[in-house]
C-alpha cells in the first residue's frame, strides 16, 4: 500500500514539475501565472453506501451539488471511532479506488471522518489536478 501511495506522490509531483510554463497570450489574463490549478471550491466528499459494522465497506464520492463526479479521485484519510470517541481505526487511501474494504468488519463503528491528504482532486481521464482550496472532508455516524 505504502508503494502504490509513493508512486501516486511521484506521478502528481513529477507531472507537476513536467508542465511548460509560458508567455500569456495577447489579450489573456496575464495575472493568472501559467502553473495555477483549475479550481473549483463546490466540490465536496460524498457518502455513496457504507456497511462499515456489517462488512467492511465504504463507498465514497467526489461530488459537486450533491452528485458523484466518477472521474475525480483524492488521497485520502480514514478515521474510526467508538461510541466512547476512542480512534479504533485509522488507515490511509491513495484514492486509486473510492470503494473501500477494511480488513475486517468494525461493529463498534460509530463515527467516521475522512480527509483528503492534498487540497486538490485528480481527473483520473487527464491526469490533471483541479484545486478545492482546502483539502476536503467529510464526517458521518454509523446508524
Amino acid at each position: 500500500m505504502k508503494h502504490v501511495f509513493f508512486a501516486l506522490a511521484m506521478t502528481l509531483a513529477f507531472g507537476a514539475l513536467g508542465q511548460a510554463r509560458t508567455a500569456p497570450a495577447a489579450g489573456s489574463n496575464a495575472s493568472r501565472p501559467a502553473e495555477a490549478l483549475p479550481q473549483d471550491l463546490s466540490l465536496e466528499l460524498g457518502l455513496r453506501s457504507e456497511a462499515i459494522k456489517e462488512a467492511g465497506i465504504l463507498r465514497l464520492c467526489v461530488a459537486k451539488n450533491g452528485q458523484c463526479i466518477e472521474n475525480l479521485t483524492l488521497g485520502f484519510t480514514v478515521r474510526v471511532y467508538d461510541a466512547k470517541g476512542t480512534e479504533i481505526w485509522n488507515s490511509i487511501w491513495t484514492g486509486r479506488s473510492l470503494d473501500l474494504r477494511f480488513k475486517k468488519p468494525l461493529p463498534n463503528a460509530h463515527r467516521v471522518v475522512v480527509k483528503a491528504v492534498n487540497a486538490q482532486v485528480v481527473n483520473k481521464l487527464s491526469g490533471n489536478p483541479i484545486s478545492t482550496g482546502k483539502p476536503l472532508e467529510l464526517e458521518f455516524w454509523v446508524e
